[in-house]
């Protein structure tokens, strides 16, 4: 695998491990178009780019929106936020190391008025190895 093909497949490692399905929180690729559900869910995009350290290195952001029920108010969204930093935040998985995260305000969405939704975001470098 590239370097790119392995970045992604350590930050889908994370929502497939034990540990995190025991949240019991819905996660689904951005590019996912079936059911959700009710809310909670979270939907993950891996945006690569930035400055690698090596041909077989990247660095770039995993941006996470976070969608609760609209009128819950902004505790639900950042206890998922929370969440997300105990599996993800200074943690490192397979050779992708996740630094510190942000997260934004929380909005009606757009495109369906009945949730809220909140984007996190947390860069990551992923260290291939050169021979």
């Amino acid at each position: 695998m590239g370097k790119y093909s392995e970045g992604l497949f350590d930050v889908y490692h994370v929502f497939d491990t034990q540990a995190y399905k025991e949240e019991n929180i819905k996660t689904f690729p951005s590019s996912f178009e079936g059911d959700k559900g009710a809310p909670p869910f979270l939907r993950f995009t891996v945006v690569p780019g930035g400055p690698p350290l090596n041909a077989a290195s990247t660095s770039g952001v995993l941006l996470v929106e976070i969608f609760t029920a609209w009128g819950a108010g902004p505790t639900p969204a950042n206890q998922i936020a929370d969440i997300l930093d105990k599996h993800l935040q200074r943690k490192t998985v397979g050779r992708t190391q996740f630094f510190l995260s942000s997260a934004d305000k929380q909005e009606r969405d757009k495109e369906d008025k009945v949730l809220a939704r909140m984007f996190y975001s947390i860069p990551f470098a992923h260290f291939g190895v050169t021979i």
